[in-house]
């Protein structure tokens, strides 16, 4: 059974917020947004920015608001942190992540929790972890060199090739191909399911028996039973000397400050989201990264010729992270194209917003997708410029972050930029991309920002 979530149908349908004085729809506009939203959620935002400029409100149900300004959006995530709390949008993935740091909305065992799982993501535990991941990408290119036909499926290849680390780096599995299928399929349904009753007005209970519930709490508890069994594997198998594995490292790790281990629960729950969070995320970044560089061959080349300065010997985090134009193409796609497109807050107490009285239980919704591509915030918004990230000031301010900000930001965003890296060093190796179509298909919001159609590049071996 799906793990507990605390937003029913009841809570949602009885919670009320005064949103009176915050421009925004009403009335049968409102409804009309409400249906925008539900056929496109990306163009929504951007339209609510074109018509109510920095802050657009949506009273109940959704008992939301919208906003586009900067320093808003440093007071939620960073001034004021500690008035806001994961939001609704958020709280729906506790269906399978439980209350792992993703959704964990109290404060201390968030904090202690982070404390452990963030030392599995510092400098030297990703350094440990590079040359496995680097093996597997070898492994991918290999097959790759095999194919008949130049064209593949790259979305696809991505998730798969990703799948497999994060399996190796977090669980210390190689699945079978049959068990790799029915684990990606779970992972898949579940986060799909979760995705999409976030824009349900009313989500059903998952108790209920319709036949969506019942794959998704088969899913769950399939998922459930794998990690908890590996879970007892490692405990029964006691501290090793070289634990290869995340998982080996935090069953026995303990907080520094409380003295305390990770519950089995907690340890669960953390994979879980590091599954969840880890696997398709980097996949889709990867595709659009790739995508951009096959229809900029130019910039492709400049970066091929920056890879080749480095030898398979000299892989090292330093060096990986020293390839400027590397991290700079990586940080343009990304804003072109953010893995989360939509970030969200709920108010556990009343705050301002500029001018705007926030009352307690409302939610703070942030368009990571609209704010990282408005003419208001950046030169040429649509047009892939990788050096655009010469100005380091574009990091530092709030309407580029698509790993975040504040206290709540991404805890594995290194190990991610390392990954991606380490993949695109190997490909730009071995081959030319090109676009088989004329254009990047177009983007949809789902659990990560994904191609709409298939996504297919020719990969021409060098």
């Amino acid at each position: 059974m799906a793990n507990p979530n605390t937003r029913t149908q009841l809570t949602k349908a009885f919670t009320f917020v005064n949103l009176k004085g915050i421009p925004g729809p009403r009335n049968w506009a409102f409804y009309q947004y409400t249906k925008f939203f539900q056929k496109d959620i990306l163009g929504a935002f951007t339209q609510v920015h074109h018509d109510y400029g920095d802050i657009g409100s949506f009273p109940w149900p959704m008992n939301s608001v919208i906003i586009y300004s900067p320093e808003m959006i440093k007071r939620v995530l960073v001034d004021q942190n500690k008035k806001y709390i994961k939001g609704e949008q958020i709280e729906e993935l506790r269906a399978i992540v439980g209350n792992g740091l993703a959704t964990n909305n109290d404060h201390s065992s968030w904090v202690r929790n982070r404390s452990i799982v963030s030392k599995e993501f510092n400098s030297r535990a990703i350094q440990l972890t590079m040359h496995e991941i680097h093996s597997i990408i070898v492994e991918k290119i290999k097959s790759w060199m095999s194919y008949s036909e130049e064209a593949v499926e790259i979305c696809e290849e991505m998730k798969h090739l990703t799948f497999v680390i994060a399996c190796q780096i977090f669980l210390g599995k190689r699945f079978s191909e049959a068990e790799a299928k029915k684990v990606n399929e779970a992972v898949h349904f579940t986060s799909i399911v979760t995705y999409e009753r976030i824009f349900q007005l009313f989500p059903l209970p998952y108790w209920l028996p319709i036949k969506k519930n019942i794959v998704f709490n088969n899913h769950f508890d399939f998922l459930n039973n794998l990690v908890m069994g590996l879970i007892k594997e490692e405990k029964d198998k006691g501290i090793k000397a070289n634990p290869k594995s995340i998982l080996e490292r935090l069953v026995h790790a303990v907080d520094d400050e409380t003295k305390t281990k990770l519950t089995d629960d907690e340890l669960r729950d953390e994979v879980l989201t590091m599954m969840l969070a880890g696997h398709e995320t980097s996949a889709h970044s990867l595709a659009w990264t790739l995508g951009l560089l096959a229809k900029h061959p130019e910039i492709q080349e400049r970066l091929r010729n920056e890879i080749l300065t480095l030898s398979n010997d000299q892989l090292s985090l330093e060096n990986i992270l020293g390839l400027t134009l590397l991290q700079n193409v990586l940080k343009e796609s990304m804003r072109l194209y953010p893995a989360f497109p939509v970030l969200s807050r709920k108010a556990k107490e009343d705050d301002t917003l500029g001018p705007y009285h926030i009352p307690k239980e409302t939610n703070v919704v942030i368009p990571i997708y609209v704010l990282q591509r408005s003419e208001k915030f950046f030169k040429d918004p649509l047009v892939f410029n990788p050096d655009r990230f010469h100005d380091s000031s574009i990091e530092k301010n709030y309407t580029f972050m698509p790993f975040s900000r504040g206290p709540r930001r991404c805890v594995a965003e290194q190990f991610a930029i390392v990954e991606m890296s380490m993949v695109i060093i190997e490909i730009l190796k071995n081959f030319r991309l090109e676009l088989k179509s004329l254009e990047l298909p177009k983007e949809i919001a789902s659990v990560s920002l994904k191609p709409r159609d298939d996504f297919y590049l020719n990969l021409i071996k060098r």
